[in-house]
This record gives structure tokens, C-alpha cells and sequence, in this order.
């Protein structure tokens, strides 16, 4: 099994961040939005993303930010975005990724992890389930 490494992105994954993004939500965004989001997002103390690398191409990405809600009265984070190329699905690309970002919001105070994942993605929540999440509220949205 190829090995997993992992480490921060930075502005300089801009192109591999978009690709992976891309593949999440297989979507097209614009790249100049987009930049100058990530950039922004970097810059952001509370907020964290790790890029996952075999035989040193990126093929995975996790987003998360620490928050601190009043109505938990402690710091969480929250998985933002996690994704894995297609082709490197099974390699435990995903855990590694999920496992460090449990480690960096633990190191920071946080007592709880939460993420959201679409209707669409059993996989993913089959996935989520095996690594000890657990179905717990419903999230809803309106666009503005």
C-alpha cells in the first residue's frame, strides 16, 4: 500500500486545492473568487487545512475550523471539507486526514468534532459512521 504523507497547504497548492474542491462538490468555480477565498482562509488563525500526498502528488485534502459555539460553551471543530481523489479511495487517505485533524482541534482545547455531509454521499456516511461520528442533528440552508 503506498504510504500517506501529510502536511499544511499553502498558497502555493492553490491549483491542487481547486482541483480537489472540484472533484467534492463536481462543480466549477471561479478561480479568482476562489484564491482570494483560500488566501483569506489561510490567513484565518482558527481555521486549518492539510494536504495528503502519495509518491508526493496531492490526493486528499481536509479543511477544519475551530469554533466556539455559546450554546456548547467549549471549542469544536468542524470538519469544512474532506476529500480524496477517486483513485485513492481505500487507501486510508481519509483517516489519516480525519485522524490528524482530531489531533489539531484536540491540541487547540477542542472537546468535539462535528461535520456536515449531502443526503447524496452514503459512502462517505458509512464512512463517517465507521470512524465513531454519529448522526446528530439536521443542517439546514437557504441561499441569499
Amino acid at each position: 500500500m503506498p504510504v500517506c504523507e501529510l502536511r499544511d497547504a499553502t498558497l502555493d497548492d492553490i491549483h491542487a486545492v481547486y482541483a480537489l474542491i472540484a472533484e467534492l462538490k463536481q462543480k466549477e468555480y471561479n478561480r479568482a473568487v476562489f484564491a482570494a477565498g483560500f488566501a483569506a482562509n489561510l490567513a484565518n488563525p482558527t481555521q486549518r487545512y492539510q494536504l495528503a500526498l502519495v509518491d508526493g502528488t496531492v490526493v486528499g485534502l481536509i479543511g477544519m475550523q475551530l469554533q466556539f459555539p455559546l450554546n456548547f460553551n467549549n471549542w469544536i471543530g468542524e470538519v469544512q471539507e474532506l476529500v480524496v481523489l477517486p483513485r485513492n479511495r481505500g487507501l486510508s487517505v481519509g483517516q489519516a486526514l480525519l485522524a490528524w485533524a482530531e489531533n489539531e482541534a484536540r491540541r487547540s482545547g477542542a472537546t468535539m468534532m462535528e461535520l456536515s455531509s449531502g443526503r447524496a454521499r452514503p459512502d462517505a456516511h458509512r464512512f463517517y459512521l465507521r470512524e465513531g461520528y454519529q448522526q446528530s442533528h439536521f443542517r439546514f440552508k437557504k441561499a441569499l
